[in-house]
């Protein structure tokens, strides 16, 4: 029966109708035809073998600027790699590419900034570096916006590599380009720096450097291992950072700085006395011929005649209520918090360069707990071992961290904002600060063994650059006093010497100052010779440490005062006569002296005392031996001090300076004229070697003083008989 049934179920299977279900497709008949098709389109391009690029500039693989830049979007990095070392290897063959196809390149590497490949990165930085400071400024400017947009765009990445090349990035724009970086994009920039340097301190947090080493810990020495390449990994990262952030605010607020004797400026009360100071500064350096003025100069007188709607019109163009695009401005929902905390007014426009508009009180209390947890950080992995100090990494954070501070405080003090602070805000602000760089100072006093030139020079640059910031937390307490006991005449002279460092830690003050002293060369009670610290300075050393020097000398009490003058009249004594520290001692003490007699002088040091005098006056009785030991090796020191001397002697008895000092310094220039002597005969000084401009100005200095004497007049006629001058 079960087999009958199948075999006649079998049977009408083929006349069973089948149920359609929901979801699936409808069976197919069994003899249906499948008559679809499909094309695909063959793509011959032309082949760069066979086409004409005789009259284009090629690469070695025959590649033309625009193959290149098309090459620069592909998906492959090795193409996008290639193709940007295909347009450094154009742009240094054909130099002139650059300038013509400007936007076409910028255009195409823009989205590179943000490239996933870290080599193609690394390519875009080495060809911006190397082809974008051969662009003329005035070409760059227009495409400038785009490019720091498109930085600050990077910088702001999702991963950190990105962002740390956009930094370096970041770093061109400021060097080519610093003034419009910081005047269009200050706001945003600071912002963008700010998250930059949370982000890293929340990276920097206990229990996340081993596992972002990628190395499996497995017992204590691999743990070892794996916190020392975090370490070094955090430092190298954040020491880029902090460099970037440094210079970028360098380039804002230490404008002024750039001049000649900057730190003298903030001792004149008015911008056209530091104009007038800067210029007389100048001539002391220059020849007489630059110093006459050409009244043949034909001057342009252009007259206007305005509108008679324009005194009802211009009102209103300065506060215009249209809507702009702001494409290029640091503005936007996204940065208005971080705009508004940096932005003490509306204006947004910093053309005149000064520090005030930068609110640099409000970046001291931002970017001041990053620096002073990172050093905290650091600074016992490098001073506290006994061995000798190499020039690692850690090292140069430290040393980045006091530039980056120095760099602040000097924008604090030296500008106008330092009247708005109070004492228990500085005290708050620098005085805990330099408690925390105190505790290792010296740095590497206390180590053994020797660690490198360069690792020396980093060390003494970061002592100096501690010292500085003592002048300075003691000028800013300085200030503040004058502030609220605002007195004039002998009573203000009194206070002055009174109030140097009050508030201030003593022993601190005393233990930075000593150090200041000892690296001059102080004498001390068994011998009157230089240390061995002062021998090893260099040039660079003692101009990093005239700031310093300036501001013990203005903030601290009368007996301190006097104690760094006179050490530093001894240093200059001692040093080489041709060695370039005697050229910059000599411009600080001429700078000193010329800035005594301005009216707007308003520092607390003085030279009008007896003390004062001596040490000055017998300092100008050495200069025409200096004058005579020189001869013509070094024309440039030689024109300062006949300057000073000139200037001296204009002023006769009026200053400091008194007769009997005068007629002396006269006298002992008859050797820089002639001289006979009886075992040598006649022999004659290097005052007929000189150029004209400096044996005019020896003149000049004779005619002031006119002494009469007849050494002078004998030793002049030799020199005229020699050789034919204007007497």
């Amino acid at each position: 029966m079960p087999n009958a049934r199948k075999k006649k179920a079998a049977k009408n299977e083929d006349f069973k109708k089948k149920k359609l279900k929901i979801g699936k497709k409808k069976a197919l008949p069994d003899n249906f035809t499948d008559t679809s098709f499909r094309s695909k389109s063959i793509s011959l391009p032309n082949q760069s073998i066979t086409e004409d690029k005789s009259k284009q500039v090629t690469t070695r693989r025959n590649l033309t600027l625009t193959d290149l830049v098309t090459q620069v979007k592909h998906y492959s990095p090795g193409v996008r790699k290639d193709a940007i070392l295909g347009l450094q290897e154009l742009c240094a063959t054909h130099p002139g590419t650059l300038n013509v196809s400007l936007g076409i390149v910028v255009n195409g590497i823009l989205k590179l900034f943000v490239d996933d490949d870290r080599e193609v990165r690394k390519a875009l930085l080495s060809f911006l570096q190397e082809s974008m400071p051969t662009i003329d400024k005035v070409n760059l400017a227009p495409f400038l916006p785009l490019l720091v947009m498109y930085t600050c765009s990077a910088m702001s990445h999702i991963f950190e590599d990105v962002r740390l090349d956009a930094v370096k990035l970041m770093d061109l724009w400021v060097n080519l380009a610093s003034a419009a970086v910081v005047d269009k994009f200050w706001n945003k920039i600071v912002g963008i720096y700010t998250s930059l340097l949370m982000v890293n301190s929340a990276n920097a947090s206990p229990g996340t450097g081993a596992t972002n080493t990628g190395t499996k810990i497995t017992n204590i020495g691999s743990a070892k291992v794996a916190a020392a390449k975090s370490h070094l990994h955090l430092h190298k990262s954040k020491l880029g950072l902090l460099s970037s952030l440094s210079r970028f605010l360098e380039a804002g607020l230490s404008r002024n700085r750039r001049e000649h004797m900057w730190f003298l400026l903030g001792s004149l009360d008015n911008k056209r006395a530091r104009e007038t100071f800067k210029k007389q500064l100048q001539r002391l350096k220059s020849s007489r011929d630059s110093n006459v003025i050409n009244c043949q100069t034909p001057f342009k007188i252009s007259c206007y005649l305005t509108h008679p709607a324009a005194d009802s019109t211009i009102p209103y163009l300065s506060s215009s209520n249209l809507q702009t695009l702001n494409l290029f401005e640091s503005s936007g929902p996204k940065n208005q918090e971080i705009n508004q905390s940096f932005s003490s007014s509306s204006a947004t426009s910093k053309t005149n360069g000064a520090t005030d508009d930068f609110n640099v009180q409000k970046l001291i209390e931002t970017f001041q707990p990053v620096l002073v947890s990172t050093w905290l950080e650091t600074a016992p992995s490098v001073f506290s071992a006994t061995n000798s100090i190499t020039l690692t990494s850690a090292l140069e954070l430290l040393q980045v961290i006091l530039k980056l501070t120095l760099i602040l405080w000097r924008a604090l003090v030296s500008g106008d904002e330092i009247h708005q602070v109070d004492s228990v805000w500085i005290e708050k602000n620098c005085y805990q600060l330099l408690k925390h760089f105190a505790v290792y100072f010296p740095y590497g006093a206390d180590t053994l063994g020797d660690g490198g030139a360069k690792a020396d020079a980093v060390l003494r640059e970061m002592n100096i650059a501690t010292c500085e910031l003592t002048s300075l937390l003691l000028l800013a307490k300085t200030t503040y006093i004058q502030k609220q006991q605002p007195v004039t005449g002998q009573k203000r002279r009194r206070q002055q010497q009174n109030n140097g460092s009050e508030g201030i830690n003593a022993e601190l003050t005393e233990k930075i100052v000593d150090h200041v002293l000892s690296v001059l060369g102080s004498q001390d009670k068994n011998g009157g010779k230089m240390t061995s610290i002062s021998a090893n300075f260099k040039e660079n050393d003692l101009n990093t440490l005239l700031p310093a020097v300036w501001g013990f000398m203005n903030s601290l009490d009368s007996e301190y005062q006097f104690e760094i003058f006179k050490t530093f009249i001894n240093y200059y004594h001692q040093c080489n006569v041709n060695s370039s520290l005697k050229r910059i001692a000599l411009e600080f003490l001429s700078s000193v002296y010329l800035i005594q007699s301005n009216p707007s002088y308003n520092g607390r040091f003085h030279l009008d005392t007896p003390e004062y005098e001596n040490l000055v006056q017998g300092w100008f009785r050495t200069l025409p031996k200096t004058l005579w030991q020189l001869k013509t090796n070094h024309i440039g020191t030689t024109r300062i001090i006949v300057n000073i001397m000139c200037e001296i002697a204009k002023r006769d008895t009026k200053d400091i300076f008194n007769k009997e000092s005068l007629l002396a310094t006269e006298m002992a220039m008859v050797p820089f004229f002639h001289v006979h002597l009886a075992s040598k005969g006649s022999l004659f000084g290097p005052f007929i070697s000189l150029p004209k401009d400096i044996q005019d100005r020896v003149l000049e200095f004779l005619y002031y003083v006119d002494s009469g004497s007849e050494k002078i007049a004998k030793a002049l006629s030799e020199c005229k008989i020699r050789q034919e001058i204007s007497v």
